[in-house]
């Protein structure tokens, strides 16, 4: 919080006002509440499915999982109300968490195998790094975008060929 609460408070409101006046925010920054789900599952499908399926099996002594958990919920609550400011830029805060939560989903998988538990792990943290890293090539190499907005992330994934451009 550099500069403070007031300081945070002032940011967020020029935010919020410059959106409904700014054409590119108009055209880029709506969507239904869910829009943050698709553009994480754009971009880290794998991080965030596993993510998931950490938080449906939380119990009570799992704090940090909850914690994080909570943050991520109260934060998206307070984000995917915002009108004309939805931008995956601002989910960045969640990187950490839902990476944290796909690392406990995956010793969850590998203590199935308790022999080979630190193999099994060691191979599914390569696999998923692997598919990061395929993520990354084709999002910043590949088709480098600037703005991590659905068309362009649909457009750099091949899944949409004929989308209209929607530039800045």
């Amino acid at each position: 919080l550099a500069g403070g609460v007031p300081t945070l408070f002032e940011t967020y409101h020029l935010s919020i006002t410059k959106n409904f006046t700014l054409e590119y925010a108009i055209a880029t920054g709506n969507g239904p509440w869910h829009r943050y789900l698709v553009d994480l599952l754009l971009v880290s499908p794998i991080v965030l499915l596993l993510a998931l399926g950490a938080v449906f099996r939380l119990n009570r002594e799992q704090k940090p999982e909850w914690f994080l958990t909570i943050f991520i919920a109260a934060t998206y609550l307070v984000m995917c109300n915002l009108k004309y400011g939805m931008n995956l830029r601002y989910a960045n805060m969640w990187d950490f968490p839902l990476r944290l939560l796909a690392f406990k989903q995956l010793t969850t998988f590998a203590a199935i195998v308790r022999r080979w538990q630190n193999l099994a792990l060691g191979l599914a943290l390569f696999a998923l790094c692997a598919a990061e890293f395929y993520q990354y090539i084709a999002l910043a190499v590949h088709y480098p975008l600037y703005e991590l907005v659905t068309a362009h992330l649909l457009r750099a994934l091949k899944i949409l060929k004929l989308a209209p451009d929607v530039g800045p």
